[in-house]
């Protein structure tokens, strides 16, 4: 091959590197690349929400510690958000005792088993579902 047949012209060589740097770009954005095993793994632990069961069992365990048998049964853990514990009450009266009475000394019990946690707050809602004390 002679020289000739490689060479290309000037305005081609920018067109080029034009191109390069813009798939640099959208390499740099997409997070292209290979990725680690222990990167992929945590972002398929995280997609299916492996781990979460977990959490929500060692919750409702952590609430069952904190309060009375008889409040355990009739309530249940359903959620920890953003620093806030949904709980699931049977019935009025026992979510407006929880709620007014009850929520800020079951919260510091909360906070001083599990300070990793971050519980802020108690939510408290009805679900008549629930077994309640009467039945």
């Amino acid at each position: 091959m002679s020289k000739k047949q490689l060479r290309i012209d000037e305005a081609d060589a920018e067109q080029l590197r034009q191109v390069v740097q813009r798939r640099r770009r959208e390499l740099e954005i997409r997070g292209g690349g290979p990725q680690g095993l222990q990167d992929s793994l945590r972002e398929v632990i995280a997609r299916r929400r492996i781990g979460r069961v977990l959490v929500a069992q060692e919750l409702s365990q952590l609430w069952l510690k904190c309060v009375e048998s008889s409040v355990g049964d009739r309530t249940r853990v359903v959620s920890l958000r953003n620093g806030i514990l949904l709980i699931e009450v049977s019935d009025s009266v026992l979510r407006s005792e929880l709620a007014s009475f009850q929520a800020r000394s079951i919260q510091k019990k909360l906070v001083s088993l599990r300070p990793d946690l971050e519980i802020k707050s108690l939510k408290f809602r009805l679900n008549s579902r629930l077994k309640s004390h009467s039945s």
